[in-house]
């Protein structure tokens, strides 16, 4: 089990690195449990040599953890967990001086959400209940019923996560993609 259940992201080259669809998949795969990434290969049905470099760029970033090394025939294996088992990205990275490159990483995060979004809509079009739902909504509420909202969605996450604690190997997979902010006024 990874060390910290939510990793806050303050840098932005980490962030970048979550964008990548397959990097963000191999965090996932590691924030499950200790793993090598041969095991995460067989479990994404990808080429063990096109993972290692994706594996060292998000280990030399500080997501992931080197949580034994095994001696193999002459060289050694390692076994990775992800740092935490959620990650949120820091507010100040995405204000201020930063704003510029957290913004583009912010898009690129979208951007990797999309095409997960865009896949499953065409992977269950012809599905009677697809267990899809894409949503995008405003409330409207006092500060203190904001807050309550914001707090229930953090519980709700938190549920989540301890649930995932105890999957079975016969779960299924699902993705979400949250932003809780507030509504800025054009000028």
């Amino acid at each position: 089990m990874a060390n910290n259940k939510v990793y806050k992201i303050n840098d932005i080259d980490q962030l970048r690195l979550l964008g990548d669809p397959l990097k963000l998949r191999l965090v996932q795969a590691f924030a499950e449990g200790a793993k090598t990434t041969k095991d995460v290969a067989t479990e994404l049905g990808e080429s063990v040599t096109k993972l290692y470099r994706h594996v060292d760029a998000l280990h030399d970033a500080g997501l992931l953890e080197v949580v034994r090394e095994t001696p193999k025939r002459g060289t050694v294996e390692r076994t990775f967990q992800a740092i935490a088992q959620r990650f949120e990205v820091e507010h100040s990275l995405l204000s201020g001086q930063s704003s510029e490159g957290g913004n583009e990483a912010v898009r690129e995060l979208l951007r990797a959400g999309e095409m997960e979004i865009l896949r499953a809509l065409e992977a269950t079009a012809d599905d009677e209940d697809p267990n899809l739902v894409v949503t995008r909504f405003r409330v409207k509420g006092s500060h203190e019923q904001i807050t309550r909202l914001r707090e229930s969605l953090e519980e709700w996450l938190e549920t989540v996560q301890q649930d995932q604690e105890e999957l079975s190997d016969d779960c299924e997979e699902a993705g979400a993609m949250i932003a809780f902010y507030p509504i800025v006024p054009n000028e």
